[in-house]
């Protein structure tokens, strides 16, 4: 592939999310995540141009799915040919590229995980600690929906529940791929105070909303919502709204479409500024810096 073809712009459909340096911090210190959690994790429909290579590897472990199309992996003296319905697991410190096929180019389910368990999970998911060729297995539309289910989690914000349910169903996600037979589905949703207040904020990011506007879409008193809330995701209603709106903000700046000051009248806020203070507070780095970094380059 031509360097001058390589994809330097979102692709249509694609998401991504890039779990806060803060959130990361907290999952670090929560017994039943801290040896294996998510970092970032996103989808990539169709990637046509799409290439990338960390010359010394990467801190992390990147497992990449393919559901359709092909592209390759290439490793320190071999590269892994990955088809629809194969997986891959890179293990961290290894040096690699990767790359869509021109003609027929992959669709992608990723992610980045950490911890001292990665080098169990790869050996899980593979068979082996050093694969030599991904592993194919037979389509599952109860693995996609596994990984939504994990994504859309993410995007609910980073209350502590959501963090142990992404992490811990991670675990099941990759059981999916090592004992494909015993794969099953079982999805369940509460209807609660704090679940209606979240979808309400998921539905209202492009406008300014107020504890008193959330407590009443949750059908509660403001004083008892507040209280009910923190108690249920660890954050005060706001606080938790701004996460979300962060978030969001991420998958607009990968998408490389609208300038730093849409996005933040996109999301409701008026003020630039404000909106690069409240960025660079939960991810450390302002937008500018953010997108020059990842949302131009699209890595994964």
């Amino acid at each position: 592939m031509k360097k001058a073809d390589r994809k330097q712009q979102g692709f249509t459909g694609e998401r991504i999310i890039d779990i806060p340096r803060s959130t990361l911090i907290k999952c670090g210190s929560m017994p039943l995540i801290q040896q294996f959690h998510i970092l970032r994790i996103g989808f990539f429909p169709k990637a046509r141009h799409h290439y990338y290579q960390r010359p010394t590897g990467s801190p992390d472990s990147i497992l990449i799915y393919c559901t359709d199309g092909q592209g390759w992996i290439q490793l320190p003296g071999r590269r892994i040919i990955v088809q629809a319905g194969s997986v891959f697991v890179i293990s961290p410190g290894t040096s690699h590229s990767y790359s869509a096929d021109p003609d027929n180019p992959w669709t992608i389910y990723w992610f980045h995980f950490t911890g001292k368990h990665c080098a169990d999970a790869v050996k899980v998911v593979m068979g082996t600690s050093n694969p030599v060729q991904a592993l194919v297995v037979p389509y599952s539309s109860e693995r996609i929906a596994l990984f939504e289910r994990i994504y859309n989690t993410f995007l609910k914000g980073y209350s502590i529940s959501n963090l142990l349910f992404a992490n811990l169903t991670v675990s099941y996600f990759l059981a999916s791929f090592a004992l494909p037979e015993s794969f099953q589905q079982k999805e369940e949703r509460a209807d609660t105070p704090t679940t209606r207040a979240i979808q309400f904020m998921q539905d209202h990011l492009n406008e300014t909303v107020t504890l008193d506007i959330i407590a009443k879409a949750a059908q509660l008193s403001t004083s008892f919502f507040s209280r009910r809330f923190k108690l249920d995701t660890g954050y005060a209603p706001i606080e938790y709204y701004n996460h979300l709106r962060i978030q969001k903000a991420c998958q607009l700046l990968h998408s490389g479409e609208l300038r730093i000051n849409e996005i933040a009248l996109h999301l409701g806020i008026d003020d630039p500024f404000y909106f690069s203070r409240l960025f660079k507070k939960q991810l450390g780095v302002s937008p500018a810096q953010y997108r020059q970094k990842r949302g131009a380059s699209n890595t994964i």
